[in-house]
């Protein structure tokens, strides 16, 4: 009998190993590898609504293999937008040009810690007068190999997230960016969300005419979300919000402390402003219809925040 349990025991472990638990297998003769864990795969950047000529966003840098006692480094390269590329935030679509390493980008040192398993890309993006353009420049990184690591290959089996070697960044000025929060759920498209339509530009600016206009009239509810989110709700606070996806979805999750004012001091005031305002405006080329019925597998319609089908108090 016990002959019996040692070998069904055996069984399960060589049961697991075969399926699901491959870093057992991890072969430590190899050269670890380098990975990004992409849960957001549009990541934007505007200096539109910025002074300053520099911003910086991070990423994590994850290694498949053992810790060590010293300091490693790794290798990038860069790329840039193929001929004729473009991308669409929400209803507007933009040309891409390419970002050249030295004038429109850098990167901060490139370290795995002593024993760590991971490390932070910091790149520093720089306002440059291509940026107005009416386009936008792609900043495109991508893992390389050195003495010390080998990039991995590129694995979408997850559903939420995305095995990679590349970071990919989209900048521009003039024009806001749609920031990362304005969808409906993390898999679905950038652009549009029940409660606020189609983005674009202009709306996305009226928007922040009103949150920001409660810094005066409601000031407790200004100051917990531009602390959160920035005051133009596109730099999430990395301390408060430490992953890549709670960044994405946190606007929304967070959001829900303050539903009833949101609904009523920006999300209703947008809403009812555009309803008139393309009964006035047909012409416009970002008109909506605003009596479409809300259909989120389709991406169309823009409901009521308050009363409408997912209004914030149904």
């Amino acid at each position: 009998m016990k002959t019996r349990y040692i070998l069904l025991a055996v069984a399960a472990l060589l049961s697991a190993v075969s399926c699901n638990d491959t870093w057992l297998m991890y072969d430590n003769s190899q050269k670890p590898k380098l990975y990004f864990n992409e849960s957001l795969q549009t990541h934007s950047e505007s200096f539109a609504l910025l002074a300053d000529d520099t911003v910086s966003v991070s990423t994590k840098v994850y290694v498949m293999g053992n810790p060590v006692d010293h300091d490693r480094t790794y290798a990038l390269e860069y790329f840039g937008a193929e001929s004729g590329e473009s991308i669409s935030m929400g209803s507007v679509t933009y040309p891409l040009v390419s970002a050249v390493y030295g004038e429109d980008f850098t990167v901060d040192d490139l370290v795995i810690p002593a024993g760590e398993v991971s490390g932070t890309l910091k790149v520093i993006l720089r306002r440059t007068p291509k940026m107005l353009d009416s386009c936008y420049v792609k900043v495109g990184i991508r893992l390389s190999s050195n003495d010390e690591f080998d990039p991995c290959a590129p694995d979408s089996s997850s559903t939420s997230a995305i095995l990679t070697p590349e970071f990919i960044v989209y900048v521009n000025d003039g024009d806001p960016a749609c920031p990362n929060w304005w969808r409906t759920a993390l898999n679905k498209p950038l652009g549009w969300h029940y409660d606020l339509g189609n983005f674009y530009p202009a709306k996305y600016r009226k928007m922040l005419e009103y949150f920001h206009a409660t810094k005066e009239t409601h000031p407790a509810f200004f100051e917990h979300n531009a602390e959160l989110f920035g005051y133009n709700l596109d730099s999430p606070n990395p301390e408060l919000l430490t992953t890549t996806q709670m960044r994405m979805t946190s606007f929304w999750r967070q959001s829900y402390a303050y539903s009833s004012s949101w609904a009523i001091f920006v999300m209703k005031p947008l809403y009812d402003y555009y309803r008139q305002y393309y009964k006035d405006h047909p012409e416009d080329p970002n008109w909506e219809d605003m009596d479409l019925a809300v259909n989120i597998n389709a991406a169309v319609g823009w409901a009521s925040p308050i009363d409408g089908p997912y209004g914030y108090f149904n």
